[in-house]
């Protein structure tokens, strides 16, 4: 109601000021002051007409007893003018005799502006650097490939999940340099990371080493990928994937032939590697852009801005172990998502290898669309904020946004999983036909359960989609021996339930005021 009040206040005390009337006194511009007025009563609805901005507005007499003195109302003026004891017994009349009609403010600016271009070029780079995958087949022959690749989703998954939240959080504190001192740090505690999970696992299943090999540069490229998105240079990992991208698009269209297989494998090789170069120079360079009040030594410049008090309270380190441990919840969410996507192909359960392969790119390209859609929801329930003045409206309309958003999710994988297995078919790299449906239905049911768990992370709850994952996971590896039928009913009731949470929870309107 305040911000309703203020514009108008401001019009009326402009309009003033500037010898427009509108809450002027009853005298003519340049008449003398109030007080110097023909003596005996007047009519008080002139005066009110006269201050209607101010009276319409006031939410209390007092607002219209200062706008009164303001233009310099007297108690003696008042009692001559109109009779009245003093202008705070005038300012009273006037707030009864008019009504409240204030103007409504202005319509504040958009935080989620609706961009086009970066959710779609997100989800370029989310999805074609699985165009690798077949591409790489003869690196990837042999047993314990698919044991091996597991780990490695498994790791960097987590990994990438948690670096990307702590990115993120030092972000929204203002502190780009040492975010980006941070992301360096963890691209490095990263790649060790997964290169001590593949090395472990080379020692307990038979793998060969150009999988490993593989399974490296996927893990280096989804960390450098992490870094990237995260200081905003997508066209950089646009430029790093490139190779690997054309070189295996290329490579697949000629049918393979051996004597490009050498050339293929260093195209792929190359991605990694510039994901890793790029990450690391990008972190380097926004490391070094730091500014005054920021940054390690901003305490010693004993400079008033914020990165003193930040230094003081952590003494300079990139992360604190508080921080640590708000970065386990989107760490575990990486680990079983992974899992979740994965555990079909992993257990062996009939028909989804082929399945994997054709809903693998449409997923991973589909998050482009999820942000979006994320972004669409988040300012659709801005607006209802501010035109809704029922708190039951409010929810109504919030979840019916809510089942738009994820039926457009849904609408949108499902065209695109369909556009894949078209150029599947036609490049001959797979054949689907109507036995994929149910594992590809289950796919796309994880896909919508990821959309929701991903739009409740956003609004701050956490915990529940990663213990909703978790269980479902755990379901289908009880149940791992129903095959097909348990699979689906897990993902189907994993779709269902954070559905329906997040019904409950984002139809409360106090998630949706920050």
């Amino acid at each position: 109601m305040s911000a309703a009040i203020l514009p108008a206040r401001m019009h009326a005390c402009g309009s003033q000021r500037g010898g427009r009337g509108g809450g002027a006194p009853a005298e003519p511009a340049g008449a003398a002051e109030p007080r110097d007025a023909e003596p005996g009563p007047r009519d008080v609805g002139e005066l009110c007409r006269q201050f209607a901005p101010v009276c319409e507005s006031a939410v209390d007499p007092l607002e219209i007893c200062c706008a009164l003195e303001f233009e310099g109302w007297s108690d003696k003026a008042v009692r001559e003018s109109y009779g009245i004891r003093d202008v705070f017994a005038l300012a009273e009349q006037m707030y009864v005799r008019v009504p409240r009609r204030p103007v409504d403010p202005d319509e504040p600016p958009d935080p989620w502006q609706l961009a086009t271009v970066r959710p779609a070029l997100h989800g370029l780079l989310y999805g074609l650097p699985t165009v690798c995958f077949p591409a790489a087949a003869r690196l990837l022959a042999g047993p314990g490939v698919v044991g091996l690749l597991v780990v490695v989703s498994l790791v960097s998954w987590a990994i990438s999940q948690s670096l990307a939240y702590l990115g993120y959080l030092r972000l929204g504190q203002a502190d780009p340099a040492r975010a980006a001192r941070l992301l360096r740090a963890g691209l490095g505690a990263g790649l060790a990371g997964v290169l001590l999970a593949l090395a472990v696992t080379r020692l307990v299943l038979p793998v060969r080493l150009p999988a490993v090999l593989f399974a490296a540069g996927v893990g280096a490229y989804m960390l450098g990928a992490t870094v990237l998105i995260v200081l905003g240079a997508e066209r950089l990992l646009l430029a790093a994937a490139a190779p690997g991208v054309l070189g295996g698009a290329v490579f697949l269209l000629l049918g393979r032939p051996a004597e490009l297989t050498a050339p293929a494998c260093a195209a792929l090789t190359a991605t990694p590697l510039l994901a890793l170069a790029l990450g690391a120079a990008s972190a380097t360079r926004a490391a070094g852009g730091r500014r005054p009040g920021h940054g390690r030594h901003a305490g010693a410049r004993g400079g008033p801005g914020t990165g003193q008090a930040r230094t003081g309270r952590d003494g300079g380190r990139l992360v604190t172990s508080t921080e640590l441990r708000g970065a386990l919840p989107s760490a575990g969410f990486g680990l079983v998502a992974a899992g979740l996507f994965a555990f079909p192909v992993a257990a062996g359960l009939p028909g989804h290898a082929s399945a994997g392969v054709l809903v693998s790119l449409p997923l991973a390209m589909s998050m482009g669309a999820a942000e979006w859609i994320l972004i669409w929801f988040r300012r659709r329930t801005q607006r209802l904020l501010r035109a809704t003045g029922e708190l039951r409206a409010f929810a109504a309309r919030a979840r019916l946004a809510l089942l738009a958003a994820l039926l457009v999710y849904l609408t949108v994988t499902a065209a695109l999983t369909a556009v894949v297995a078209a150029a599947a078919a036609v490049a001959k790299l797979a054949d689907p036909g109507l036995a994929v449906l149910p594992q590809v239905a289950a796919y796309l049911a994880v896909g919508g359960a990821m959309f929701a768990a991903l739009l409740l992370q956003a609004f701050g709850s956490r915990v529940v989609p990663l213990a909703c994952c978790a269980v479902a996971l755990a379901v289908e590896a009880v149940c791992r021996s129903d095959g097909l039928t348990a699979q689906l009913l897990a993902c189907t009731a994993l779709l269902i339930g954070l559905a329906g949470y997040a019904a409950l929870v984002l139809g409360s309107a106090t998630r949706h005021t920050c």
